[in-house]
């Protein structure tokens, strides 16, 4: 369905070093409220991993961002009709996605994961018969509780966002969440003062893929710039030093943080080109 502009949340925020010459800002859209990726501060400046890392790709471009904030299907239809120019994420790279959109490589490795309190993690698929199982509404977390609950036995608390999906699992309405690894990640090392600490349990690896950020099918150049300058900012450490602040651990040299992948995209899915890399860091 075709979301206006009208509907999104407006939040036009400029960021990065003066505009190139001529060029406008690039026009991003993110989620709102999806910590540690994106949330604001106290002072209700825009923040997070992928607000920051993208900051940085923006000055490496030497180009201004304009932030908008709706929900992910009306950013991707924006995107798709010409009023936005990028996402920066997260967005998991699925081949469903990658059918719609143009993906640069990944900056975060991520998987599907069950969280709980310290203490009662999942380590198996039948630690979940009884337990109520937090989830994300509309999400495909969400799609996953609906497909298995009936056979796992488990009930699902559908929740508004990530955030609340943590909060049930810290103040005990819900036993158990289900999310990406990289967002329960950053829930565990940000646990508030006071609140009960969450731990990571079970992990899905056949569902693990990048976190990329997307451009339109028809903005290859663009992707490639983005993806030249993510590239740089692997190689120089940022991407590492910023996941590290958001996420808690230093990045091994497998993880996606200093991983350069060959050519452009996510290999494997629709809109991966092979060609050498234009990067001059």
């Amino acid at each position: 369905m075709r979301w206006p502009a009208i509907l999104l949340l407006a939040a036009a925020v400029l960021a990065g070093p003066p505009a190139r010459a001529g060029e406008p800002p690039l026009r991003a859209g993110i989620v709102p409220a999806d910590p540690p990726f994106i949330l604001r501060d106290k002072t209700g400046k825009l923040s997070g991993f992928s607000v920051e890392l993208f900051d940085a790709i923006a000055a490496r471009m030497k180009r201004q961002v304009a932030y908008t904030e709706a929900p992910l299907p009306a950013l991707q239809a924006e995107l798709a009709a010409g009023h936005l120019d990028v996402l920066p994420g997260p967005v998991p790279a699925t081949p469903d996605r990658a059918a719609d959109l143009l993906l640069t490589e990944g900056y975060v490795w991520e998987e599907d994961q069950f969280g709980s309190r310290a203490g009662t993690e999942i380590a198996h698929l039948s630690d979940l018969r009884g337990k109520r199982l937090a989830v994300q509404a509309d999400s495909e977390y969400a799609g996953w509780a609906q497909r298995n609950q009936a056979k796992l036995g488990f009930t699902t608390v559908p929740r508004p966002d990530l955030s609340s999906v943590f909060e049930s699992v810290r103040n005990g309405r819900a036993d158990v969440s289900l999310s990406d690894s990289a967002a329960l990640r950053g829930a565990v090392a940000r646990t508030p003062r006071g609140a009960a600490h969450l731990a990571a349990g079970l992990s899905l690896p056949e569902t693990r893929t990048h976190m990329s950020i997307a451009v339109a099918q028809d903005a290859e150049d663009l992707r490639d710039e983005i993806e030249d300058a993510l590239r740089c900012l692997k190689q120089n450490g940022t991407v590492a030093k910023l996941s590290a602040a958001w996420f808690g651990g230093v990045p091994g040299p497998e993880d996606l943080e200093n991983m350069v992948m060959p050519g452009f995209g996510v290999p494997g899915l629709s809109g991966y080109d092979p060609k050498p890399p234009k990067t001059r860091c």
